[in-house]
């Protein structure tokens, strides 16, 4: 099994992406997300459109979240907890193409008491293709119901003890 690594222990690359639009210009590099993933495109990815079809871009945040809570810091709290996604928007930016890879970025925004909220971005060859958000709860596995997320996960998820 995989684990997404931290930015601080990505070999230094450069991953300066710039994508210019009518409204803005977008920027990102490895430190700007916590936990990185590399996925690999497939051509069973794409549609008759000839591009990566946009549920494949879903998996691949979904990748990205999965590898951050399976990380053995949290296997304590996995076994009697898992997360469900309480809701997802994802912002398309650029169409992906096959053969290639694309690079998964994801850190945490918001943690409450039993939520907490991913920020994702997913970046091709030719820059950032799409970057998500999604709300995920924490829940016991047999009472279904939210409970409070454990100090250690916090930590894990955010690189600080608060």
């Amino acid at each position: 099994m995989r684990f997404a690594r931290l930015a601080s222990q990505k070999p230094a690359i450069e991953i300066q992406t710039t994508m210019t639009t009518t409204r803005s210009t977008a920027t990102v590099s490895p430190h700007d997300y916590r936990f990185w993933t590399d996925e690999k495109l497939r051509n069973a990815d794409t549609d008759r459109q000839g591009h990566v079809n946009n549920v494949t871009v879903a998996v691949f945040f979904e990748a990205g979240r999965i590898e951050v809570l399976d990380h053995p810091d949290n296997a304590a709290i996995r076994r009697d907890h898992g997360v469900v996604v309480a809701r997802q928007l994802i912002q398309y930016k650029k169409e992906l193409f096959y053969p290639g890879t694309v690079r998964v970025g994801t850190r945490v925004s918001r943690i409450g008491t039993s939520s907490f909220d991913f920020e994702q971005v997913l970046v091709g060859q030719d820059g950032i293709a799409a970057t998500g958000e999604a709300t995920c709860v924490l829940i016991d596995r047999v009472t279904r119901k939210p409970v409070p997320i454990p100090p250690s996960m916090r930590l894990h998820l955010t690189g600080r003890a608060d």
